[in-house]
């Protein structure tokens, strides 16, 4: 009997007290422990989520929304950005706390840019600025900033990514030691991708010393990937090397790995420099035969080169080629993905945490230089694998002798371009133009052409500079170029004057494009770039008679047409008729001044 006493009163206490136990526990403190375990012991962050879940029903509603969100930092380590996205969703309803949202909306747009929906991610970074324009917190603020940097550099905009880590690192310098770690972690990248080796590799050691220490080693490994990488750039090997292999061990830690996959194929890349071939295609192996996915196709790509490269070196000429296939795939690929976050960051507006502002548009002149950089890079490849597989066998010289034909084609294309504009240009123009106009004269049709010319085009030179002169031209270009059919050819015949040559368009046809044309024009913004500057154009129409058997008369009389425009007063459309004469080369210049 005694002992059933004892057997219930044990019972009572264990029914009774541990409600009272479990109401013990800190469970903020423990969530706190998560997030920094997933920075200092990433074994350990499984074993603390697991014990959180398992006590959910002890968490607030804000908690829960914590471990969510910490929940799902781990899956995204793990390349799990779906379920990661899914989870963040579900952290959103159950959180009204301003400094939680924040971190949820700038964590579904890390993991909506991994899943490349650009314009997702860019909504998501535009309410999380509307936030934190509401919040006083210093350490809220410097925690956006940084997961800004972070946004923009998987965007590919590395002079923002400087910018908001310069902000963050002013925030956080001798006050929060793991957010100035991150900072300038950040502010290396940016030097990084910008092409400043000399600059990434002292920032790297620097980011390197303080945060190891400060117990920082996830950010001591990207450290040791980032310096290593500086090294590879400017042909130090030997260093770049030691570097990777020690990044390599440090992520394997955190089970990282798309940071694995990626030091891998630096790896690859360094052993294929280094000329220890062997080493360089097991490192390229075993990038090559992860699973296809979005998230390791920057790996994938320089693992496929380095593999076609040192195959090459070998002799194995056939299977080198085959690789060079892969990597050019994944490269368009990669082009292709560079478009798309350039358009979804074109396209997306929205406020600055400090102030209101409005973001511009990506640099036209610094796309178009990437973009010719990457083709000369390609050209430069193709020429050097060419002559490689023509010195191996007679089937190669076919190859190569494709390649130049390609390449030869490639060039004529460029040549009958103006540089400027993209439009074709005058003697291009003209030749295809007297071609369609042949075609036409054949079918017994009509052929319209429409000339048009800027209106005080050299005020605006001498006024704003030569530069917003080239901005306005390429401006007109885009505004005309939309209301233009597939038949039709948009020319620059020579400074400020194009001329539009339209097949099988009657009178009233050309008329009505010219109009959409000058409005079109008219309606362009110059704000904020010049606010004082309009653009407008002075514009000619001319239709072709039977007694005409060439573009020539065509030329002169909506030439006639054009400058009558001028007299008009400019920025009007005119249709050529029969009593209008050649203006006289002085008047003509005035007109023109």
């Amino acid at each position: 009997m005694h002992y059933l006493r004892l057997f219930l009163a044990w019972l009572f206490s264990i029914v009774v007290c541990a409600p009272l136990m479990a109401s013990d526990v800190d469970y903020d403190a423990v969530i706190d422990e998560l997030k920094a375990s997933l920075i200092a012991e990433p074994a350990k962050s499984s074993e603390v989520i697991a014990y959180l879940k398992d006590n959910s029903q002890h968490l607030s509603s804000e908690q829960r929304a914590r471990v969510l969100t910490l929940e799902s930092n781990k899956e995204m380590y793990n390349g799990a950005y779906e379920h990661a996205f899914n989870l963040l969703i579900q952290a959103e309803q159950l959180s009204h706390s301003p400094e939680i949202q924040n971190s949820i909306y700038l964590y579904q747009a890390t993991a909506l840019i991994a899943m490349k929906k650009y314009q997702g991610a860019l909504d998501a970074m535009a309410k999380n600025l509307d936030r934190i324009e509401q919040i006083d917190d210093v350490t809220i603020k410097m925690t956006s900033y940084l997961r800004l940097a972070n946004l923009y550099l998987d965007l590919e905009v590395y002079d923002e990514v400087k910018r908001y880590a310069s902000l963050a690192y002013g925030l956080s310098r001798e006050t929060s030691p793991k957010e100035q770690c991150y900072a300038q972690m950040f502010l290396a990248a940016g030097e990084l991708k910008l092409s400043h080796y000399h600059e990434a590799k002292q920032l790297f050691a620097d980011t390197r010393t303080f945060c190891s220490e400060h117990n920082i080693p996830l950010i001591v490994a990207m450290a040791d990937k980032g310096k290593g990488t500086s090294h590879l750039r400017l042909g130090e090997l030997q260093q770049a090397e030691n570097l990777f292999l020690s990044a390599h061990s440090e992520y394997k830690a955190f089970k990282f790995q798309l940071e694995i996959n990626d030091v891998s194929s630096l790896l690859a890349e360094t052993y294929l420099m280094k000329q220890e071939l062997e080493r360089a295609k097991q490192y390229a192996q075993q990038v090559i035969d992860i699973e296809d996915d979005p998230s390791v196709i920057g790996a994938k790509k320089r693992a496929f080169k380095v593999m076609a490269d040192a195959l090459a070196l070998e002799g194995a000429y056939q299977q080198a080629y085959r690789y060079l296939d892969k990597y050019l795939q994944l490269r368009e690929a990669v082009i292709d993905e560079t478009k798309a976050k350039a358009y979804a960051y074109q396209m997306a507006k929205f406020e600055n945490a400090e102030k209101a502002r409005e973001i511009k548009m990506l640099n036209q002149d610094r796309a178009l230089y990437t973009a010719q950089q990457k083709v000369v890079e390609l050209e430069r490849y193709n020429e050097s694998m060419a002559l490689m597989i023509a010195i191996g066998c007679s089937i190669c010289l076919v190859i190569f002798g494709a390649s130049m034909f390609v390449q030869k084609r490639k060039y004529k294309r460029i040549s009958q371009r103006d540089p400027l504009t993209g439009v074709l240009n005058r003697g291009t123009g003209q030749d295809f133009a007297e071609n369609l106009f042949v075609d036409v004269l054949a079918h017994r049709s009509v052929f319209s052409v429409v000339m048009f010319d800027l209106d005080h085009f050299k005020e605006i030179n001498d006024t704003y500079g030569h530069s917003a002169g080239d901005w306005a031209l390429r401006r007109v270009v885009d505004a005309v170029s939309p209301s233009l059919k597939g038949r039709d050819l948009f020319v620059r015949m020579g400074g400020e004057e194009f001329a539009i040559f339209l097949p099988y368009a009657d009178e009233q046809a050309a008329l009505k494009l010219a109009k959409q044309c000058r409005a079109a024009i008219e309606a362009i913004q110059t704000r904020p770039h010049y606010s004082d500057l309009s653009i407008t154009a002075s514009f000619g129409v001319c239709t072709s008679v039977e007694e005409d058997l060439s573009l020539d008369p065509l030329m002169k009389r909506v030439d006639m047409a054009m400058y009558q425009a001028k007299r008009n007063g400019r920025n009007c459309v005119v249709m050529y008729r029969s009593n209008m004469t050649a203006m006289p080369q002085q008047a003509n210049n005035a007109v023109n001044a």
